[in-house]
């Protein structure tokens, strides 16, 4: 135990990083605050807002969706095509937003029914779509391939959550993106970096590492408290980061109206092949974040037990974290021949908005296995890997 406190002590229960931690608390908060207010500007508008949308929850309501698609063209003229100038251009107008957010998913509905000319042939989407697809196999003989398991598998789900709801899930959908989008790993997963990098190298820095290796303390139990600090350091950053966001975010409402509406409600979920609310959602992101945060730790860690320099371990670190951004802003034609190592980097497994928005499954021995399972096995392994490597590097290394 007085090992894992020394440890502890150097990572976290220090002035230096408890001060770091309570800059973070703040900024934390600011962000949950602040992306929530800019979303959906005063209680007032809010409020103005959820009455709005109260009559119109459920099914798809015709004549109102109308109204809200003849609003989105008149908007489109001041505005030009581009979805994102019209969405900002309106935040401030609770009775513009509600119109642009119906006639979005006016549009969501039919794509449920039909696709989206955007689609791709290798991702088809749409009940109509899916049945045409497998019909064609059929014709064609291939009713035992993996495309037509996969397309099958995502057709009975379609079927069985069943056409979009509408929702007021305002204040959820800004929380899933805080937890679930990119910009997360540089407010989030960058400060982690940071603090985790010198739980090897400071030592090996400073040659302090050859008397704690050659104390009485086994070489394991070193390592093995080094990780619990890890663990602990992580798991406090992370916990920080959902919890300020969280609390900060609804309190800028002051209610939680949408916690048992479907994820689908949400827009970017609204391809989710998950019959979960809101809130259910909020939970399984949770816990995501606190899973691939502390993965990604334990390469940090794994980094930092292989260099003598903090600055190099966080360099590396970022490198580690960002390399799949860099190769999704290459092209598509990279971006396939790359594909594994895309999916299955930092900068995708940690991102809930890339795991759970859309239907997405790997073959695995002819079998459609969901692309959170892979990469939950996946995770799993770095973890083991990553703890391993640290103990045989520790128990090979030789004292100066």
């Amino acid at each position: 135990m007085s090992l894992f406190r020394f440890e502890l002590r150097k990572l976290m229960l220090n002035k230096r990083t408890l001060a770091i931690l309570a800059i973070m608390l703040i900024a934390y908060a600011a962000v949950g605050f602040g992306t929530s207010y800019f979303l959906v500007g005063s209680g007032e508008s809010y409020k103005t807002y959820s009455e709005l949308a109260k009559p119109v929850t459920g099914l798809l309501d015709g004549q109102r969706a109308q109204k809200a698609l003849a609003s989105y063209e008149a908007l489109k003229q001041r505005f030009g095509d581009n979805p994102e100038m019209i969405y900002y251009g309106t935040s401030s107008d609770p009775v513009l937003k509600f119109d642009v957010d119906y006639a979005n998913f006016a549009g969501y509905v039919e794509e449920y029914h039909n696709g989206a000319p955007s689609d791709s042939l290798s991702a088809p989407y749409g009940v109509n779509v899916l049945r045409e697809n497998l019909a064609r196999m059929e014709r064609d003989g291939k009713p035992g391939t993996f495309a037509y398991k996969s397309a099958r598998n995502q057709l009975d789900t379609e079927i069985a959550l069943g056409e979009p709801r509408f929702a007021n899930t305002v204040e959820w959908g800004n929380l899933f993106t805080n937890w679930g989008d990119t910009i997360m790993l540089f407010i989030l997963f960058i400060p982690l970096a940071f603090l985790i990098s010198p739980v090897f190298s400071r030592e090996a820095a400073t040659g302090m590492d050859n008397l704690i290796l050659s104390s009485r303390n086994g070489r394991r139990k070193i390592v093995t408290a080094k990780l619990s600090a890890v663990a602990v350091t992580a798991l406090t950053v992370l916990g920080i980061y959902l919890l300020a966001t969280f609390a900060c975010g609804f309190l800028s409402v002051g209610t939680l109206e949408g916690w048992n509406a479907a994820l689908r409600s949400v827009p970017h979920y609204v391809r989710a092949p998950l019959g979960l609310t809101t809130l259910q959602f909020t939970f399984v992101s949770a816990l995501w974040v606190l899973l691939s945060g502390t993965v990604y730790a334990l390469v940090v860690a794994f980094i930092s037990s292989r260099m003598k320099s903090q600055i190099a371990v966080l360099g590396v670190s970022l490198i580690v974290l960002f390399l799949n951004i860099g190769i999704a802003a290459l092209g598509t034609g990279v971006q396939t021949a790359l594909q594994w190592f895309a999916d299955f980097g930092v900068a995708s497994f940690a991102v809930v908005g890339e795991v759970f928005a859309g239907y997405k499954v790997y073959n695995v021995f002819g079998f459609p296995v969901p692309y959170y399972a892979v990469l939950l096995v996946f995770m799993a392994a770095v973890a083991v890997l990553t703890s391993l490597g640290m103990y045989v590097g520790q128990k090979r290394r030789a004292v100066a």
